[in-house]
């Protein structure tokens, strides 16, 4: 079983239509009940034996966060991959519903959330494996822990970058904690999605090319106990050097928990 975040279009779409050829049974997440049943309808076209469930939450509220979690932990018996692929680039700051900045609250803290509580249904497979989506824009990230609600001006660019490194560090320090699971991040290219032109306004590669490396996390004989690392263009490669220290690590986890306790989640 596995589950994508952000399945509704883009990159999640893709890597859940890929994953659902191969046989794979499947959770696909959306914001709302209408997007993931579009998502499974379409789905369900090119592959009509596909085995799909379904949930819905906005990762923006980290209430209905946790509710999802607890939702899929009574309707599932395990829980083999995650795929935390979910993620929002905005051009003006917007707080999340516990007063997060949107960007750092969707991209990263939902899916600390969500992977934590789902710890103990992945603990019931013979292989986990926690896949993180990143970008390569995570070497321009920088983590203020004593301004994480984005406070002053505001780079939406900037934002995003600040995200995607805490994704690839999570991943990273996820792998440290939990040595019992398979967790790496990864970049998956320049790909054409909605993101990528409300950040750049360029065209880039096809949504298949952006699910190749999740996929592969995700299946490939080759990748079972590999950890700790981050992935681009289904290889093995450098990340930025923040995304191995330590100290960061254990401040980012330590912040993350703390905003978590702090919404009573």
């Amino acid at each position: 079983m596995i589950l994508i975040t952000g399945a509704t279009d883009g990159i999640g779409l893709e890597t859940a239509r890929q994953l659902a050829l191969q046989g794979h049974e499947l959770v696909l997440h959306g914001r709302t009940e209408d997007k993931v049943q579009h998502a499974r309808s379409e789905i369900l076209r090119s592959v009509p034996q596909a085995k799909l469930h379904t949930v819905h939450a906005d990762l923006a509220d980290l209430a209905a966060v946790a509710r999802m979690a607890d939702d899929l932990t009574s309707r599932l018996h395990k829980l083999d991959m995650l795929i935390n692929n979910a993620g929002v680039y905005l051009t003006e700051r917007k707080l999340s519903k516990d007063g997060f900045e949107m960007t750092m609250a969707v991209n990263h803290l939902a899916h600390f959330l969500l992977t934590l509580r789902l710890l103990p249904l992945l603990k019931k497979s013979s292989d986990p494996r926690v896949i993180t989506v990143s970008s390569m824009v995570h070497s321009s990230g920088r983590l203020d822990f004593d301004n994480m609600r984005g406070a002053g001006h505001y780079d939406g660019y900037q934002a995003y970058a600040n995200s995607k490194l805490a994704n690839s560090v999570f991943a990273r320090e996820l792998a440290r904690r939990e040595p019992w699971l398979a967790s790496n991040s990864l970049h998956p290219g320049v790909i054409g999605t909605k993101l990528l032109h409300a950040a750049f306004n360029i065209r880039g590669n096809e949504v298949s090319e952006g699910a190749r490396t999740p996929v592969f996390l995700a299946t490939a004989p080759e990748t079972k106990g590999v950890s700790g690392k981050y992935f681009a263009a289904c290889r093995v490669a450098a990340a930025a050097a923040s995304v191995n220290d330590l100290q960061l690590a254990q401040q980012l986890w330590s912040w993350s928990e703390g905003a978590i306790k702090s919404e009573n989640i």
